[in-house]
């Protein structure tokens, strides 16, 4: 294959995008039947691919070979402002290529997506984005093994579970709904689970300036009655939550229909490996399924040692995988 790489123009190369990510998603649901079948077809992926044209600063590369096009990454600039919620989990100034942003030719995945990253590389770098941040099928050794090779490592993990049942032993805990008048509990929660992701080994950042928004955050969900908090006590001490809301970050080609998303979910330091997580779990998956919903979503960070163990063994499979690389910044001003 002989592959010219050329500026992404959506006016030349979005239909041909749109046919090459409906076929990886083919592909990629052939291996994970829980993915949407809604984006096998190329018109919802031509839409999908539009969302990263409402970022100002995206850009695209196509390869091209011949005149055929047979590969597309795009990028769009993250810019979270220090007291954004989000800002302990991202970094400030960062480009994500984002899981409908890219795609190749079934077999040439490898060679395409390092050939295509090292031109959209370059541009970024340019314009002093060093952090970037990709969403990939878990299941796709190529596209894995790609940016493998080209320094990513696994961040964070998107994953899913219907709303049986858990097997696992769950602790004699209550567990009650929250309503608005718990927002101080439900807010010291959320900071346990802010300081769990600041230890070893998942070591990000507990920013206290995003406080006032995740309080805010926090407060909103409480006051929507869609929403639900799940507290766990034992001797009327709070030691565990379940949050949940619409699936909003979650990428909608990896949601089941009828899907709703656990936002937090916390024990306190003291209280685990006892039960409380599955005692939360099960009632929780007890009021999703009393509410309609089938699927159960999250994210958690690659690194959460305890929180993979858990939630991997409670039935949650992945689905995307959030890869990351940080480029040497001495770069800007070194001499090449």
């Amino acid at each position: 294959m002989s592959t010219t790489i050329a500026t992404f123009n959506p006016e030349i190369h979005l239909d041909a995008a749109a046919v090459l990510l409906a076929e990886r998603h083919a592909r990629d649901r052939g291996r994970e039947p829980l993915l949407p079948s809604a984006y096998e077809v190329p018109a919802a992926c031509r839409a999908a691919i539009e969302g990263a044209f409402d970022h100002s600063g995206w850009h695209g590369v196509a390869a091209k070979d011949g005149g055929e096009v047979v590969g597309f990454m795009i990028g769009a600039p993250q810019l979270f402002p220090p007291t954004h919620f989000l800002a302990s989990f991202f970094p400030p100034r960062s480009v994500a290529i984002n899981y409908p942003s890219h795609a190749a030719k079934a077999g040439a995945e490898y060679d395409l997506y390092r050939e295509m990253y090292a031109a959209l590389a370059d541009h970024f770098v340019e314009r002093g984005y060093f952090e970037h941040i990709a969403g990939i099928a878990p299941t796709d050794a190529a596209v894995g093994e790609a940016f493998a090779s080209l320094s990513f490592g696994r961040h964070s993990v998107a994953a899913i579970r219907g709303v049986g049942p858990t097997e696992r032993r769950a602790a004699d805990v209550e567990v009650h709904q929250a309503s608005s008048e718990d927002a101080s509990v439900v807010f010291a929660l959320a900071e346990e689970l802010n300081l769990h992701h600041a230890r070893s080994p998942i070591y990000w950042p507990y920013l206290r300036e995003t406080d006032p928004a995740s309080h805010d955050m926090n407060a909103g969900l409480l006051a929507d009655a869609a929403n639900a908090h799940w507290i766990a006590y034992e001797d009327g001490r709070p030691v565990g939550m379940d949050t949940f809301m619409q699936p909003a970050f979650l990428t909608a080609m990896t949601v089941p229909e009828r899907t709703i998303y656990l936002y937090q979910g916390i024990v306190t330091q003291e209280a685990r490996a006892g039960g409380v997580g599955t005692a939360l779990l099960s009632r929780a998956a007890a009021w999703a399924r009393e509410q309609g919903y089938e699927h159960i979503g999250l994210h958690f960070a690659a690194p959460n040692l305890q929180g993979a163990k858990f939630w991997q063994s409670s039935g949650f499979k992945p689905v995307e995988y959030g890869v990351r690389r940080r480029i040497d910044e001495r770069v800007a001003w070194a001499d090449r």
